[in-house]
């Protein structure tokens, strides 16, 4: 964890430019932002620089105002390796500080000390991801009147890319995109966009339900690949995953979550027009399906052509078949359902 400060810090009178060639220098997405002696001021991240960059700052402005001066820090005497991991799983950062009591910068965390370097789980770079990107995202209206669900900004970047740069982290590399509504609008900017990884679009030839258009991937090498929503954000670790899929030798995996829910109404039953009882705002607890899934390639063929296939069809096939299908439980705040505009509007705070 012993790092040279000066690669992955920065003062606050150096410009834009200079952040973001040091930025690409240190491979963290990440900057320190210190005065000279080390003390702590804040972070910049390439996020920040994307922001100030749409507000028309120039590439020789002073990073003064546009860096978080309320930044994730850990205090050394109270370094817990867990509390760690759960910071970089939450907000999706590339270095935390550790300081002392006084904030001056004592060392530097970054993901590859709690995680491993990428050679260490280089079996995930093999494995593909298919993104469902095809539907109209009705929930989302009025943002989705204008844009494809998949292209709504979160923090000025659009919510696929997120998703996208969410499996980057653990070195996924190869991602097939099944696109429907608007699919050219969404090529189109994933075409012109830098990117160092591999997409491969794929076009249903009709709207073809939750999964329906899987049928038409051809391209797919591994054995297991992921299966995701377009609209859904995890803060989980991939490879603990991927692990439970392949030790337990399941067909197919699905990521669940405990969901507590309360109704907003009084439960009436009623028989023949007449009141029988009444519950005030019953709670619900159950178990939750959240968008993401480990499969193994053959379920390809379980699935129609050309015609309109759920995710639930896919699930309902793979019992009748006695196909293993095991559950991988995630806790509740590991997940964000961005299809919810309650929840849509909490991802602004959550990522950057």
């Amino acid at each position: 964890m012993s790092k040279n400060l000066d690669l992955y810090s920065i003062g606050i009178e150096n410009s834009i430019k200079e952040s973001m060639i040091k930025i690409k220098k240190n491979g963290t997405r990440t900057l320190l932002v210190v005065k000279k002696n080390k003390y702590l001021l804040g972070t910049l991240s390439e996020g920040d620089i994307h922001s100030a960059l749409i507000k028309d700052y120039s590439l020789k402005s002073s990073i003064k105002s546009i860096y978080n001066k309320n930044p994730k820090k850990i205090i050394s005497e109270n370094f817990n390796t867990n509390r760690v991991r759960k910071m970089f799983l939450d907000k999706q950062i590339g270095i935390i500080p550790v300081v002392d009591t006084k904030n001056f910068v004592k060392k530097i965390i970054s993901w590859e000390d709690i995680f491993g370097s990428k050679k260490n789980y280089s079996e995930l770079r093999k494995i593909e991801v298919v993104i469902m990107a095809g539907g109209k995202g009705e929930r989302l209206k009025p943002y989705t009147s204008v844009l494809p669900k998949p292209l709504v900004p979160i923090n000025n970047k659009p919510m696929l890319e997120h998703i996208i740069s969410n499996f980057k982290l653990f070195n996924f590399h190869n991602f097939h995109l099944v696109l429907s509504h608007q699919a050219n609008l969404i090529k189109s900017y994933f075409n012109n966009s830098d990117q160092n990884f591999k997409i491969n679009f794929v076009t249903e030839p009709k709207p073809l339900g939750t999964v329906g258009g899987i049928r038409y991937l051809k391209k797919i090498k591994s054995n297991n690949f992921l299966l995701s929503n377009c609209d859904t954000l995890f803060k989980i670790d991939y490879i603990q995953l991927y692990n439970y899929h392949e030790t337990n030798n399941n067909f197919l995996t699905l990521v669940v979550s405990k969901v507590h829910h309360e109704f907003s109404y009084g439960f009436c039953k009623v028989t023949k027009k007449r009141l029988i009882s009444i519950k005030e705002k019953p709670k619900l607890d159950f178990i939750a399906n959240t968008g993401l899934y480990v499969m193994k390639k053959e379920i390809i063929r379980l699935i129609p052509k050309n015609k309109k296939f759920d995710l639930t069809d896919l699930i309902n096939k793979c019992l009748d078949l006695k196909k293993k299908i095991g559950v991988y439980e995630i806790s509740s705040n590991s997940w964000t359902d961005l299809g919810k505009l309650s929840d849509f509007s909490k991802a602004f705070k959550d990522f950057n």
